[in-house]
């Protein structure tokens, strides 16, 4: 992680690092909170992405980022990206309405695995040993929450049988999904000339319009409805409200962190972000953490960890060789001289 830093200061590191984890720690336990009272996870989605679209507009209007003007064609083209990434985000929550937040890290526990399954199968791009050994790693880690713990909901009202189902299975399919976006990204950024604040503008315009429909086949019109007229809809809109805007954040979030410090110390911030995240629901929801619960999580964050150590070593071996040159034996010439530091040697 030599490059973490270059070109930014140890405190805009630090800082971006924090503001990453704050802002996904925070999105997760208040949308397990809004659940938890509202179980209208579809519905939910749709008010934060219609929050989203307002402040991208006031932004667009106030501040220094401007969005581009909506054009049909390069919307068309982003479709199929923005259709992951609603399917994505539709089956993390149903995931999170099913689990305690303590657990949602190991229901969407095969992200690693999925993603390097659809670079298979997609790009052709096949693991290293270690890389493979590290997915099987989190594989593992995966299988031994889901049948080693007892109870991946304690505190969810719908039956523990019930919930042990949905909640691992909606969480496979959030991977999947994760895995697939991580691949498409990379067309739609090509599509808006590199541009993430492009991106961010038509994914939440069109994820709003596709979320409409959505909210009609997943059955949650009625309970919509009985929502605007009952008394707990302030409750809902303010939680709406309030993880629309870390919604928001989380984008930059994102961008700021793989920006300022590398792809892999974000990694790391990711995995440190699910110890975290695990503690606060601890805390805050009063979860049960059982022992197969933290072999679980244990297993995840190594496999994650010993992904990152693969590919630092994967980028090492793919530089190109220097070759060394001792300066010390090279000849010196009238009174010149040759200043030589062992920290600048880089072979």
């Amino acid at each position: 992680m030599v490059d973490d830093q270059a070109g930014h200061s140890r405190l805009a590191v630090l800082g971006t690092v924090a503001f990453y984890m704050v802002v996904a720690i925070s999105m997760t336990l208040l949308n397990k909170a809004v659940l938890t009272s509202t179980p209208l996870p579809v519905f939910l989605l749709l008010c934060q992405s219609g929050v989203a679209v307002i402040l991208l507009a006031t932004e667009n209007r106030l501040g220094p980022m401007k969005t581009p003007k909506f054009n049909i064609e390069v919307a068309k083209q982003l479709m199929p990206l923005c259709g992951v990434n609603v399917l994505g985000l539709t089956f993390n929550n149903y995931c999170l309405q099913y689990v305690d937040a303590s657990f949602h890290q190991v229901a969407r526990g095969l992200v690693l695995p999925c993603t390097i399954l659809v670079s298979v199968v997609v790009l052709r791009q096949y693991p290293s040993a270690l890389s493979l050994t590290a997915a099987l790693t989190v594989t593992s880690g995966f299988f031994s929450g889901v049948l080693l713990d007892p109870s991946p909901s304690s505190s969810n009202p719908t039956s523990h049988s019930h919930a042990s189902t949905l909640g691992p299975l909606f969480g496979v399919l959030s991977s999947l999904s994760s895995a697939c976006h991580a691949v498409l990204i990379k067309r739609g950024l090509s599509t808006v000339q590199n541009s993430p604040i492009a991106l961010s503008y038509y994914n939440n315009i069109l994820s709003t319009a596709a979320l409409v429909p959505l909210v009609i086949l997943s059955g949650e019109a009625g309970g919509a409805l009985r929502l605007l007229q009952g008394t707990e809809r302030a409750t809902f809109f303010w939680g709406a409200g309030i993880t629309g805007f870390f919604g928001f954040l989380i984008s930059f979030a994102s961008f700021l962190s793989i920006k300022v410090t590398s792809p892999v110390t974000h990694m790391i911030s990711s995995a440190a972000r699910g110890v975290l995240q695990t503690i606060l629901a601890v805390y805050i929801f009063h979860d049960v953490l059982s022992r197969g619960r933290i072999i679980s999580i244990f297993l995840i964050i190594s496999g994650s960890v010993l992904y990152v150590y693969a590919k630092e070593k994967e980028a090492k071996q793919a530089k190109p060789q220097k070759v060394p040159i001792d300066l010390r034996k090279l000849e010196r010439g009238g009174d010149s001289e040759v200043l030589f530091d062992e920290k600048d040697e880089k072979f």
